[in-house]
């Protein structure tokens, strides 16, 4: 009879092993596949948040030095700054660097575990994990490339001395923590993380004095660049009151609530099956999260008191990992436990960091065994394989929720922090797109991609069309108050659709829908000609109302915006092939007064 063997120190099994732990990585890989499905079907080419602080190379040079939001980033200004050169801003480099970061952090840990002849289960565990779509934010704003690349440099940098061999394995491990401490601010403790576990390996003593002085000076360089700007304040985002004192009961229980709920969103989130939280299940979540804490924290402790276990390099390696991980969350909870609502450390772009310590935590059960048995290794093999099946089930669900939307979500309107969730649907974020392209101050559908928009907004925008940078980098999208370039076969028949009542809004400007009927769902793209044939708004296909819909970008609806100057009285909606230079016009649309 042929058995399936979770055991790491047994040899490679028969056939159905061979086929279980094939399955398995190939479940990781379709893990990934449906990240890259969403990724690919809620990218809209427009700055995110943070992002509109580094559109040009003036931005992105100009305080090069200093301070961005709280955190000293010159690694991630050289990737905006080389996304501006070679995808006109568009974002699609700094999420192609993002994806690859992901992928190098997988190779890595699989790497990591047959060194150290962990089970093939922890090793796909690992590919299913970091590929969850849980952290969504960080793959919708192309800015949380810093978020996801701080923690990949800094499990490189660990890797890089438990497992290098002696001087060259410490230069490069304190080369890589450099990078990470001018990353973000967290980066720094991989810099301070340097002598402990250089200690802990039982390197020379010079290593770790080498080590400590390494930390010391990347800790100092970044205390003497983190100038220039302050970081968004809860109280802008949430309505909330600033602190008063950081020592206070309260503010200690607020901060101690933050740092669960931060650590216990990923299993919350499974356990649920909710993006939005009650009272009851953030208490639920805070104790899921300290319970991880202890669990990580017992078997640290227990390595850390044993000199055989602690100078293995996978145990000296998870246990720095851990102590990155967690520190990055308490230093997260006295930053913004007090200001910030609880709710708010489940959102989702802290789901990298919070991912990261679920897997090293169950990395760490499956290289400390609690006995030299059988049983010790194969239960809690069991039990990982069994919370990979469930990340890997949720995946097509929260794909699903991201791509497949029902329109603008009215969580996305007000000042909560529910916009976040509510923003990431595709749905939400095509009106941002189509405003943009229109110079329309469209505050609902805008404030899903930026805090505050307002009139000088519009200024932004025309910069970026003057700049022919995204979404203008095509002549086709910067052409708002001019004719179609010459050339342009414009149909008058053969097309169909509908365009009912527009709806003026109170910045100026028309929110335009309809639906393609015919010939002209063959289309993507639409423009709104006026009378003088002028460019005078744009409109795009909307998202799809079923998975169907969104995989094929087949949903017949449209969605778009009309310019206040350019679209007064009716225009002419046409959809628009721009690389085989046609035009169809379909319908056409009476504008109400403003």
């Amino acid at each position: 009879m042929t058995s399936v063997s979770l055991d790491s120190r047994q040899p490679n099994g028969g056939i159905a092993e061979r086929l279980a732990r094939s399955a398995w990585f190939a479940l990781g890989g379709l893990t990934g596949l449906l990240l890259l499905l969403m990724i690919a079907r809620t990218f809209i080419g427009v700055p995110h948040w943070d992002s509109w602080g580094q559109l040009t190379y003036e931005m992105v040079f100009g305080g090069f030095f200093d301070s961005l939001n709280g955190h000293v980033s010159m690694a991630p200004r050289l990737v905006y700054a080389a996304d501006i050169w070679l995808a006109s801003g568009s974002s699609a480099l700094n999420m192609a660097v993002t994806v690859l970061l992901l992928v190098a952090d997988a190779a890595l840990i699989v790497w990591v575990c047959r060194q150290a002849r962990l089970s093939w289960v922890y090793q796909g565990f690992a590919v299913i994990i970091l590929f969850w779509a849980y952290p969504v934010a960080n793959f919708m704003s192309a800015f949380n490339l810093q978020i996801v690349g701080v923690f990949v440099l800094a499990t490189f940098t660990f890797a890089a001395l438990a497992f290098g061999k002696g001087a060259k394995g410490l230069w490069l491990s304190i080369a890589i923590a450099a990078t990470a401490g001018v990353t973000m601010a967290n980066g720094i403790l991989a810099g301070f993380l340097l002598a402990p576990l250089a200690w802990a390996l039982g390197r020379p003593a010079r290593d770790v004095v080498t080590a400590a002085i390494a930390g010391a000076a990347i800790i100092g360089v970044y205390l003497l660049l983190a100038t220039g700007s302050e970081d968004v304040l809860c109280t802008d985002v949430y309505d909330t009151q600033k602190a008063q004192s950081y020592l206070s009961l309260q503010s200690i229980g607020s901060m101690l609530g933050y740092l669960g709920v931060y650590l216990g969103a990923p299993v919350a989130r499974i356990v649920f099956r909710t993006a939005s939280f009650t009272d009851t299940t953030l208490i639920v979540t805070g104790v899921l999260g300290y319970i991880g804490l202890l669990t990580a924290a017992f078997l640290s402790l227990r390595a850390l008191f044993d000199a055989e276990q602690r100078r293995r390099p996978i145990v000296g390696f998870l246990m720095a990992l851990l102590a990155f991980l967690v520190g990055t969350a308490a230093v997260t909870a006295y930053g913004r436990g007090v200001e910030c609502p609880v709710y708010s450390a489940a959102t989702s772009r802290y789901g990298t960091s919070a991912d990261m310590f679920w897997m090293t935590t169950v990395l760490l059960v499956g290289a400390l065994p609690l006995a030299d048995r059988a049983w010790a290794r194969t239960v809690p093999a069991l039990g990982t394989l069994l919370f990979g099946l469930v990340i890997a089930a949720s995946q097509p669900f929260i794909v699903k929720a991201m791509i497949v939307s029902p329109g603008l979500s009215p969580v996305a309107t007000g000042k909560s922090g529910e916009q976040f969730l509510g923003g990431g649907h595709q749905a939400d974020r095509v009106g941002a797109r189509t405003a943009i392209l229109s110079s329309t101050l469209d505050v609902a559908a805008l404030r899903v991609i930026m805090l505050e928009p307002d009139a000088r907004t519009l200024a932004t925008f025309d910069v970026l069309r003057e700049k022919r940078l995204a979404p203008f980098q095509h002549r086709w999208s910067a052409l708002l108050g001019q004719p179609l370039p010459r050339g342009y076969d414009m149909r008058q028949r053969g097309c169909s659709g509908t365009a009912p009542a527009p709806v003026p809004l109170p910045g100026g400007g028309w929110r335009i829908a309809g639906t393609l009927q015919g010939s002209a769902t063959q289309f993507d793209h639409i423009v709104a000609l006026n009378s003088a044939g002028q460019v005078a708004g744009y409109a795009m296909r909307s998202p799809g109302r079923t998975l169907g819909e969104a995989v094929g970008n087949s949903n017949p609806g449209w969605q778009g915006h009309v310019n206040a100057r350019w679209g007064a009285g009716a225009v002419t909606l046409y959809a628009l092939d721009p690389d085989e230079k046609t035009a169809c016009r379909f319908a056409e649309a009476d504008l109400p007064g403003i």
